[in-house]
């Protein structure tokens, strides 16, 4: 074999196995199903909610959505911010997925409970960026249950939320 040929050969080979390397480095995708309850430090702007995550990733999960300020004249207000957190294992191992919630990274809307004292619903869907510390993202979907009673020397109390949806993540 000529040293032209080996040196053809050589780099087709090279070539070949950095393309396999580039397939099995790409980014994989997950999701999970999850269900939990908003702490009840929330605010009118802010809502902090913890559970667990069943699926590809299972294990507990944190976030903390920050959003204009609810109710207004509108039934739907940005998500201007706050972080995701899940604990999971990989290969075996304790891993924390993280990531952000970007400026006007999704929308928080009531969906019903507008009059009286009932249960209020709303739906919240956000984009998370940053995945990992890198260029990797997510979406949370979820609906958001305001348990309410009224109590007389109070007037409408929120006694309790839950939440439940899916999140996705591409990392």
């Amino acid at each position: 074999m000529t040293t032209t040929r080996k040196t053809v050969l050589s780099l087709a080979l090279t070539l070949t196995a950095l393309l396999a390397l580039t397939i099995t480095a790409s980014a994989a995708s997950y999701w999970d199903g999850i269900s939990g309850a908003e702490l009840p430090n929330a605010t009118n702007t802010e809502g902090r909610f913890v559970g667990t995550a069943w699926g590809n990733l299972p294990g507990g999960w944190y976030i903390d959505v920050k959003h204009d300020a609810l109710p207004g004249n509108t039934t739907s207000v940005f998500i201007n911010g706050g972080s995701f957190k899940l604990d999971t294992a990989m290969g075996w191992r304790p891993v924390t997925v993280y990531g952000y919630f970007p400026w006007h990274g999704g929308t928080v809307t009531q969906t019903d409970g507008f009059s009286g004292c009932g249960n209020q619903h709303f739906s919240v869907s956000g984009r998370i960026a940053g995945v990992q510390g890198g260029s990797g993202y997510g979406y949370f979907n979820a609906k958001l249950t305001h348990y309410r009673h009224w109590v007389w020397w109070l007037g409408c109390v929120i006694y309790s939320a839950s939440v439940s949806g899916s999140v996705s993540l591409t990392f």
